[in-house]
């Protein structure tokens, strides 16, 4: 056999030219060097030739004290579709990730084989049941974060399981699991009382009684997304404001029966918070209940009231008084806010860099050109159906908010040519430019929208 000359670099050391026979002839501190720089399907297809190899303990030993995360890519899958799952579990790999399609069979292999998985992500997996949770409760103690969303064959009896067998728990994610009642989140309440963050959105069936147990049970609660659990009402929300003093996120989006006394007690309990979502058409919230966040939660950061008609500029004055901090604001559908309101934000919040305020029909030039002198870190602004925005303020805009990424005009007819020639000139940074509907912008316009460098042109 000819004598094969190879390069070869330790860490540290300068590189050196050795010669030998083949590579089994490789020192075994060599050989496991270059075994860390493989893909791990190569690894994998390698395995077989290393059967007579001295270096194999060594090389094993080597593998299990690296932590495999597996991720969904093209790699993994098709790894997985090789049967690598199998030899990790057989060859004891430490797996303490695994973000990749499984159903009830991996998932039980998973299980068995990865005792010391930390984080699963099986979201949009329909074929895993309770059978597959149960096995990885049982085999996974160690687990802190999982995500079921849209696994909607799982019931409480899996998420029983998973309380009694996982009570390291951090985050669990299972929205849209229609099948989970008021049982699955008491036993969460009882078992799990690490959790830091839970969505249970979508989870119709949830009612204030388990609300109240999760509050009484997960104190540590920093996340919590409910959005759409329209029989959560009052009740639920005080509870869970006063058993969760650290909660930072709070999504009640679409909780039709939450009023200002619910909004009231959170403004109250929970002053960490940082992030409330309460969009909801039709909402009961007021001025009233706004204002109590503003008065108590000074280091709100993101506010969502999209469709809460009855949010005057008077809520939205107190807003821009008590949340200096805020950084994105969505006002949607806002209907009796005007100018006046556009203003007390651009003068009180001067870390705004998201405003949405679609279809608020008393927004003219002259809220807009408050944004522009008030607002220069604003890096993206959704005012479509603003009809009474013209050419005047978005010329201000474009001059003002250099930093602006993204704007939507969709349906503002009163703005021409004229405007998207001020944008394309004062707004290098655009990246996204909707003006659809806007009946005003002629085809030259069009062609100077197209000419800005932006990767999305809606027209």
């Amino acid at each position: 056999m000819p004598i094969i000359p190879i390069l070869f670099e330790i860490p540290g050391i300068k590189s050196k030219i050795m010669t030998a026979k083949s590579f089994a002839n490789l020192p075994d501190t060599i050989f496991c060097i270059i075994i860390e720089y493989l893909d791990w399907y190569d690894v994998g297809k390698f395995d077989t030739a290393l059967l007579k190899r001295n270096a194999r303990s060594i090389y094993l030993d080597t593998l299990k004290l690296r932590k495999v995360k597996v991720g969904r890519n093209l790699f993994w899958s098709q790894a997985v579709e090789k049967g690598i799952l199998n030899w990790l579990v057989s060859r004891d790999i430490r797996v303490v990730s695994w973000d990749l399609q499984v159903d009830d069979t991996k998932l039980m292999t998973i299980a068995t084989g990865c005792p010391q998985l930390q984080s699963l992500n099986s979201s949009h997996c329909d074929n895993i049941t309770d059978e597959g949770i149960i096995a990885l409760a049982n085999g996974c103690p160690q687990l802190q974060s999982l995500d079921i969303s849209r696994c909607d064959k799982i019931t409480d009896e899996g998420i029983i399981a998973l309380a009694t067998g996982c009570p390291q728990l951090q985050s669990l994610i299972m929205s849209y699991c229609h099948n989970i009642t008021d049982a699955g989140i008491k036993a969460l309440a009882t078992g799990c009382t690490q959790l830091q963050s839970l969505d249970i959105s979508w989870c119709a069936n949830i009612t204030d009684k388990e609300i109240r147990a999760l509050a009484s049970g997960c104190t540590q609660l920093q996340a919590l997304n409910i959005r759409d659990c329209s029989e959560i009402t009052d009740k639920g929300i005080i509870a869970l404001a006063t058993g969760c003093p650290q909660l930072q996120s709070l999504d009640i989006s679409h909780c039709y029966e939450v009023t200002d006394a619910g909004i009231r007690a959170v403004a109250t309990g929970c002053p960490q918070l940082q992030s409330l979502n309460i969009d909801c058409y039709g909402s009961k919230i007021t001025d009233a209940g706004i204002t109590a966040l503003a008065n108590g939660l000074p280091q709100l950061q993101a506010l969502n009231i999209r469709d809460c008609s009855e949010i005057t500029d008077k809520g939205i004055i107190a807003l821009a008084t008590g949340c200096p901090q805020l950084q994105s604001l969505n006002i949607n559908w806002c209907d009796n806010i005007t100018d006046e309101g556009i203003i007390a934000l651009a003068t009180g919040c001067p870390q705004l860099q998201s405003l949405i305020m679609s279809y608020c029909h008393n927004i003219t030039d002259e809220g807009i050109r408050a944004l522009a002198t008030g607002l220069p870190q604003l890096q993206s602004l959704e005012i479509s159906q603003c009809r009474n925005i013209t050419d005047e303020g978005i010329r201000a805009l474009a001059s003002g908010c250099a930093q602006l990424q993204s704007l939507n005009i969709t349906g503002c007819n009163n703005i021409t040519d004229e405007g998207i020639r001020a944008v394309a000139t004062g707004c290098p940074q655009l990246q996204s430019l909707k003006i659809s509907g806007c009946d005003n912008i002629t085809a030259g316009g069009r062609e100077i929208a197209k000419s800005i460098n932006s990767k999305k042109i809606i027209i």
